[in-house]
């Protein structure tokens, strides 16, 4: 069904509206959270949890496009369940991902980032500047969290040459951000 419809069903209060969105994109939002929670179960709870937060959110909010914001808001769901179950303890693949990410970027932590919209638009400038490819690759390691086997498997690749090419990105991110005027703590 497409985007526009599912917000209509949303609008109506319809009872195929959740659905509808389980059918569109319930496997991508599962693998965001199991990626961020590494449990099954609470993977799909969280999944259900995402929908009931787009059906409360959905009207007044009426995304164009749809599928970012349900992308983000299941992300986003996940996130706040990880640091509630997980506050003192760093155990899940999605953590591994953040701490490779740290080295690159200012402060040391994301926490510590003054003014995190800017950092995200030098962050975004920076990887308009790279290849379809390597923007993926980015994209899929630190966005939805997917592991370097993952990638690979999906681009056809060896795990070395991912790996190789998210070490490359995140040089290059350090440096860009350095010439942008982030300075990193000693």
């Amino acid at each position: 069904m497409e985007d526009r419809k599912i917000v209509r069903l949303l609008f109506a209060r319809a009872e195929n509206a959740i659905s509808e969105l389980s059918a569109r994109f319930g496997k991508q939002l599962h693998r965001i959270a199991y990626n961020i929670l590494g449990n099954k179960m609470d993977a799909e709870e969280c999944t259900n949890d995402t929908y009931l937060a787009l059906w409360n959110a959905i009207p007044p909010v009426s995304p164009d496009p749809l599928a970012p914001y349900v992308y983000r808001t299941g992300r986003n769901t996940a996130l706040k369940r990880l640091h509630r179950d997980t506050a003192k303890k760093r155990d899940s693949r999605y953590d591994i991902s953040l701490e490779e990410l740290n080295g690159c970027l200012p402060g040391g932590d994301l926490e510590q980032v003054i003014d995190a919209r800017e950092l995200g638009r030098a962050m975004d400038r920076f990887l308009e500047s790279k290849s379809k490819e390597n923007r993926y690759i980015f994209i899929r390691r630190y966005w939805y969290g997917d592991s370097v086997g993952e990638i690979a498997k999906e681009l056809h690749m060896q795990e070395n040459a991912v790996s190789v090419r998210l070490n490359r990105i995140r040089a290059g991110l350090k440096e860009y951000l350095e010439k942008e005027g982030y300075h990193y703590g000693v």
